[in-house]
């Protein structure tokens, strides 16, 4: 039962959702989350990008409980400046992506460990849709490649993913699942992994009931975080398949979503 700010945990998607495509963390975000969690709100974040890269974008945001990665990969102590409960993929799922790489010349296969991203194809798509990020090349062969890997990634022009998805989903075995988490993104995945089962878990480590959460998205990956959630919230700019299930739906990510979304529960708590 929520009786005050200090008894909710917001936890939200970055990309599309906390941040704007462009322009990174609004000023009316930032002053609105720092508000939150100054009144003892719990506030995180859940997304398929690595600690290494969400730091950059993070830094200056008030996170104070474990934030999740790489949809479920593993939680990030933001105090202590550690990965914790990490969990890897099956080391089959390799065979999955290098047959998806020899069949496809139209996109970028590659795979997220613990603090890079290793490129197994060229890397014209990914710097296509990321070109800010830096890339490592994977020198060696499918077989050399680490068991400490979370997830494999394929990225690919949208007018190609239905082809690219159902020939992964054809090629991977039931120790994976499949989800996109946006447009260009596919993500092969242990099948355990997932924003909602990170949900969970984290209001058992931080001792909040799962119904005082409050999880707000914008895509196929947030899906399970919004309907575990007790408030799930759709920003404007989000799938429709996704708003369909989310309790509320929050103005777009370049209009301030998770601003309007603490002004919401500053007006039902305070």
């Amino acid at each position: 039962m929520i009786e005050s700010i200090s008894d909710i945990l917001i936890i939200t998607d970055v990309d599309g959702t906390l941040l704007r495509e462009s322009k990174g963390i609004s000023k009316e975000n930032l002053e609105a989350i720092k508000r939150f969690t100054e009144k003892g709100g719990h506030f995180t974040v859940s997304t398929g990008r690595a600690i290494d890269v969400a730091r950059e974008l993070l830094e200056d945001i008030p996170i104070n409980v474990p934030s999740v990665h790489i949809n479920g990969g593993y939680f990030y102590d933001w105090q202590k400046n550690e990965i914790i409960e990490p969990n890897y993929i099956s080391k089959f799922a390799r065979y999955s992506i290098k047959k998806i790489a020899e069949k496809f010349d139209c996109c970028d296969c590659h795979f997220a460990s613990d603090f890079s991203v290793n490129l197994l194809t060229s890397g014209k798509y990914l710097r296509k849709y990321i070109p800010e990020r830096e890339f490592h090349f994977f020198g060696g062969s499918y077989e050399e490649i680490s068991e400490n890997v979370y997830k494999y990634i394929v990225c690919c022009d949208p007018e190609n993913m239905d082809e690219v998805r159902k020939y992964a989903e054809s090629v991977s075995g039931r120790d994976v699942k499949i989800i996109q988490s946006s447009p260009f993104f596919l993500e092969i995945l242990p099948p355990q992994n997932s924003k909602g089962n990170s949900l969970r878990r984290l209001c058992e480590m931080i001792e909040i009931p799962l119904e005082n959460s409050v999880a707000a998205g914008d895509y196929e990956n947030d899906s399970e975080m919004l309907l575990t959630a007790g408030i799930g919230a759709a920003v404007e700019n989000a799938q429709e398949g996704l708003k369909e299930v989310a309790d509320i739906i929050l103005p777009s990510c370049e209009e301030n979503a998770i601003a309007h979304l603490i002004e919401f529960l500053e007006e039902m708590y305070e």
